[in-house]
C-alpha cells in the first residue's frame, strides 16, 4: 500500500489566514519576503504547508531590512505581538546603559511598590558575573500577578515606547523600548499550583513562586531576582548556569530576525545576508551559510495566496533537509551539514562586504 501523508488542515486555517495577513502588510510596502525553511518544504513537497507547522519562515534579504523593522507599528495593529533579535557585540556604552536602565526601572517600580524581578539572561549574567554579558539582547522582567497595569504603564512611560501585548484578549505582557534596549515585561501566571509566564510560542513553569523577589546588590545599584535565584537560574539555564560561556563574535551587531505572533502562530522574518555565491543568516539555535538557493524568486500560487518563491527550491532543501522528499508524519528536523557554521565566520562575512 502506497504511502499517504495524513493531512488535516482545518485546525490549521490560521496558519494560512496570519500567514496572509502578514504579507499583505509588507507587500504593500514592497518588501521582497521569499518563502524558506519548513514552510517552503511543505509547499514544496506536498503543495501545502506541514500540518504540525506553525511557525511560518520567509527571508527577507537587506535592503529591505530598515522597511521590514518599519511595519511594527502596523502589525501591532492588527493584533500581533513582535519581537526584534539582534545579534553580536553590544558596545560597552549601550552595556553601561543597560546596567543603569536595570537599576532606574528597579528603583521606579520600587518606589510605586510594584513587586518584579529579573528572570533571563541579565538576571543569569548580573547575578554570576555581576555585569552584563557583551552578546545579550534583550532584558526580561516578571511582574507579580495582580498590580494596576494603567499604574505600571505610566511608570514605564519616563523611559520609552510602551506596547502591550495581547493574547485572546489577555493580557500577556508589556514591551518598553528604548532607543538600544528592549525589556519585555511579563505577567506572572499561576495554574494548578505552578507558577510560570507565557512568552510568544511557549510556557514557562515552574514548581517554586518567584515572589517575594530577593534585592541584590551591584557596585552601582540594585536588581531584584526570583527568591532563591540560584535555584530559579538551575531550573532556567540548567546545570551549567554557573559556567560563563565564551564569546560567539568579536565584533558587529546585525539584525537577525523580526518574530510576529498571533493566534498561535509564529511568523518570522529571518534577515539574509548575500555575499557572493552565499547567503548568511542566524536562526535561534545555528548560523547557517546556503549556496543560494533563494535566488532567484518569482511569484507563485500557493494556499495561502500569492508568494515570493525561490525558482529553485531544490537547491535549499537539498542541503538542510537531507531526505526531504519522503514524506513524514511528524517533523524529523534539518540534517546536520556543512552549512551550519561558527556564529563569528558568518558575521565576519556580513561586515566584510557591509562597511
Amino acid at each position: 500500500m502506497a504511502y499517504q501523508l495524513n493531512k488535516i488542515y482545518s485546525d490549521y486555517a490560521n496558519v494560512h489566514r496570519v500567514c496572509r495577513e502578514v504579507l499583505d502588510v509588507s507587500d504593500k510596502v514592497g518588501i521582497q519576503s521569499v518563502l524558506i525553511g519548513g514552510s517552503l518544504l511543505g509547499m514544496v513537497r506536498d503543495g501545502d504547508f506541514l500540518p504540525w507547522d506553525k511557525d511560518l519562515d520567509f527571508a527577507v534579504f537587506e535592503d529591505d531590512i530598515d522597511k521590514t523593522l518599519a511595519l511594527e507599528k502596523n502589525y501591532r495593529n492588527l493584533g500581533y505581538e513582535c519581537r526584534v533579535h539582534r545579534l553580536g557585540v553590544r558596545q560597552p556604552k549601550e552595556l553601561e546603559e543597560g546596567l543603569c536602565l536595570i537599576n532606574e526601572l528597579s528603583l521606579a517600580l520600587q518606589t510605586e511598590s510594584i513587586e518584579h524581578c529579573l528572570i533571563g539572561g541579565a538576571l543569569l549574567n548580573l547575578y554570576r558575573d555581576g555585569e552584563l554579558f557583551s552578546e545579550i539582547d534583550t532584558l526580561g522582567v516578571l511582574l507579580k500577578t495582580g498590580h494596576n497595569i494603567d499604574q505600571v504603564v505610566e511608570t514605564l512611560l519616563q523611559f520609552g515606547t510602551i506596547r502591550k501585548n495581547v493574547e485572546n484578549g489577555e493580557l500577556k505582557g508589556i514591551s518598553l523600548v528604548t532607543p538600544n534596549w528592549r525589556i519585555n515585561f511579563f505577567i506572572q501566571v499561576e495554574v494548578d499550583g505552578k507558577f510560570g509566564w507565557r512568552d510568544l510560542n511557549c510556557e514557562h513553569w515552574f514548581d517554586a513562586e518567584f515572589f517575594p523577589a530577593e534585592k541584590q546588590e551591584l557596585d552601582e545599584g540594585t536588581y531584584f531576582s526570583p527568591k532563591n535565584p540560584s535555584e530559579f537560574l538551575l531550573s532556567r539555564f540548567g546545570s551549567k548556569w554557573t559556567q560563563k560561556p565564551k564569546a560567539k563574535f568579536s565584533e558587529g551587531r546585525v539584525v537577525g530576525s523580526v518574530q510576529l505572533y498571533k493566534e498561535g502562530v509564529m511568523f518570522d522574518f529571518i534577515m539574509h545576508y548575500v555575499r557572493g555565491d552565499k547567503t548568511y543568516w542566524y536562526e535561534p539555535a545555528a548560523n547557517v551559510i546556503s549556496t543560494k538557493g533563494f535566488l532567484p524568486y518569482s511569484v507563485k500560487s500557493t494556499t495561502a495566496g500569492n508568494m515570493l518563491f525561490p525558482d529553485y527550491p531544490e537547491i535549499f532543501l537539498e542541503e538542510h533537509y537531507g531526505n526531504w522528499r519522503v514524506p513524514v508524519k511528524t517533523w524529523d528536523g534539518a540534517v546536520d551539514n556543512p552549512t551550519i557554521i561558527p556564529s563569528d565566520n558568518a558575521m565576519q562575512k556580513i561586515l566584510k562586504l557591509k562597511y
